[in-house]
């Protein structure tokens, strides 16, 4: 989780803050300090104290948009890629709803909440608030990601397998710009690693090749081909 961490940290500790597409004014909630708080929030997960980053300002943030949008009569998106302000617009425009996007700090709170959540071992409290950001950003393969990842330490490879799949399929399209290389190889190890753990070997190493061909300085992927390659060697020991 920690490769997710630094990446969600780098895509929301940007000073620009919003994305391209349609917003909602800013006098409902004042952007510029909920982005001050996760930033605040991220170094204080970085430094290893994720219930202060909740109190002090995750939750903080959470409170100041469900405070301004609460009355439900818009359709709120938390957006990372303009592509999703698109997407998204589409997709309300479709279901007859009226619907604005805002830049990602709301969905970023909710998902660095989540995996401090998870940090404290609290998985099932951090499922049900990535699945918050989740809904705020259907199409973010990092949140994806997240999600999926509790369901590889729970040992649920049908549900992981799943995330991971389709935060593979969601990365050219809706990660945060400068992250697809990192998300794809993230979600391609999540893929693999199922694949070996379920004795899919062959499968397993395949991506990793394919990984590593991709970035040859891959050392998760040279670790996991290592571990391939023992668990072959067992495989054989145990065949003669």
């Amino acid at each position: 989780m920690a490769g997710l961490l630094a990446g969600a940290g780098r895509a929301t500790a940007q000073e620009s803050g919003s994305a391209a597409g349609p917003t909602v004014p800013s006098d409902k909630v004042d952007h510029e300090e909920m982005r001050h708080l996760i930033r605040e929030g991220l170094q204080m997960l970085q430094s290893g104290q994720p219930r202060q980053a909740i109190d002090t300002d995750f939750d903080k943030i959470i409170a100041a948009y469900e405070a301004a949008y609460k009355d439900g009569k818009v359709q709120v998106y938390s957006i990372a890629n303009p592509a999703e302000a698109l997407a998204y617009m589409a997709m309300a425009a479709k279901d007859g709803k009226h619907a604005v996007a805002l830049d990602d700090t709301w969905a970023y709170a909710l998902y660095f909440k989540g995996y401090a959540l998870v940090e404290m071992s609290d998985l099932a409290g951090g499922e049900a608030v990535l699945q918050q950001a989740q809904a705020l950003a259907p199409f973010n393969p990092q949140i994806m990601m997240e999600r999926a990842n509790i369901h590889k330490l729970r040992k649920e490879w049908p549900q992981a397998m799943e995330l991971y799949q389709a935060a593979a399929a969601f990365v050219s399209g809706f990660a945060r710009p400068g992250l697809e290389a990192d998300m794809e190889a993230k979600a391609n190890h999540g893929i693999a690693y199922i694949d070996s753990e379920t004795g899919k070997l062959d499968e397993a190493e395949a991506i990793y090749k394919k990984c590593l061909e991709k970035n040859p300085q891959d050392g998760y992927a040279k670790n996991e081909l290592q571990y391939i390659a023992g668990q072959r060697a067992k495989q054989a020991r145990q065949a003669q």
